[in-house]
């Protein structure tokens, strides 16, 4: 048996339906989600808060494309679960929460999931003040500074 809980599509799943949760109405899609929910983690890397919800790592934007790979199948879980809900548009497939995902979000009151909350708030505000092409380039510029800390 796998008691594995940490860094599995189980807990992406949690976190993407609390950042579904405070979306407003508003979908996403996979790349928007992962993007905040590396952002609610690692928010002291792009200078939006003085410390990382999972802490200091060096190594934090390796992470992005294995958390991209969670992302992919904690939505399809999701779906399958009715969790949530996906549509189609001109910028692809896009998410959003159900009735069924609210309410498991309204029971979820851990200590992590009231903290990831005040971080995803943050990071779902910075996303929306940005374009696409402004993300990408501060994430290559966060990514290039953390290379070179000493």
């Amino acid at each position: 048996m796998n008691n594995k809980i940490f860094n599995t599509e189980f807990e992406m799943s949690l976190r993407l339906l609390l950042v579904l949760s405070l979306s407003k109405n508003k979908n996403r899609t996979l790349d928007d989600l992962v993007t905040a929910d590396f952002i609610s983690n690692y928010s002291k890397e792009i200078g939006l808060s003085d410390s990382n919800l999972h802490g200091d790592n060096e190594f934090s934007f390796s992470e992005f494309s294995a958390r991209r790979l969670l992302a992919q199948g904690a939505i399809k879980n999701l779906v399958l679960e009715n969790m949530i809900k996906v549509s189609y548009s001109k910028d692809g497939f896009q998410y959003f929460i159900s009735n069924r995902g609210q309410t498991l979000c309204s029971s979820l009151t851990s200590d992590y999931a009231t903290e990831y909350r005040i971080y995803a708030k943050k990071a779902l505000t910075y996303m929306d003040s940005k374009n696409d092409k402004e993300l990408l380039n501060l994430f290559g510029q966060a990514a290039s500074k953390s290379l070179w800390k000493e």
